[in-house]
């Protein structure tokens, strides 16, 4: 089956999972848009920009299309929401920054000498409750 083919037959698929958990996504990104429209709102003062109408509620949006259901009619086209660009510049960081960084960096040959040390010691350690275990189990099967 060619490439094209098999992209158009895919989607037709998916899983139930799938699709629930699709539409689980869409609903908490909804929940999320919810929220920032009213922290928008509660920022906006009362004479600023208007407010954006509320968005379609999780039942009102449509799922993904399904084969079995004919397609429905065009929905009528709504005007996007005022959404105010920010405009505020963004300051570069500042050069106490980088002092600070290079201050605390590790190079990295001595990084990978502690790494190696450390190593070392986990074995020696393991190693040595090999030993002790082991003896412990001699001296009771011994008696």
């Amino acid at each position: 089956m060619p490439v094209s083919q098999r992209c158009l037959v895919a989607p037709l698929r998916m899983s139930a999972d799938r699709l629930e958990e699709l539409r689980r996504q869409r609903a908490l990104l909804e929940e999320h848009l919810n929220w920032l429209d009213r922290e928008i709102s509660a920022a906006t003062p009362a004479g600023g920009a208007p407010a954006s109408p509320p968005p379609p509620s999780p039942s009102s949006v449509p799922g993904p299309p399904d084969p079995t259901t004919p397609p429905a009619a065009p929905r009528p086209a709504t005007p996007p929401s005022f959404v105010p660009a920010v405009t505020a510049p963004v300051a570069p960081a500042p050069v106490e920054a980088d002092s600070i960084l290079e201050q605390y960096q590790v190079a990295p040959n001595s990084l990978r000498q502690d790494v190696r040390k450390g190593c070392f010691l986990y074995f020696a350690v393991a190693f040595l409750l090999v030993i002790v275990g082991v003896a412990g189990i001699y001296l009771l099967v011994r008696r």
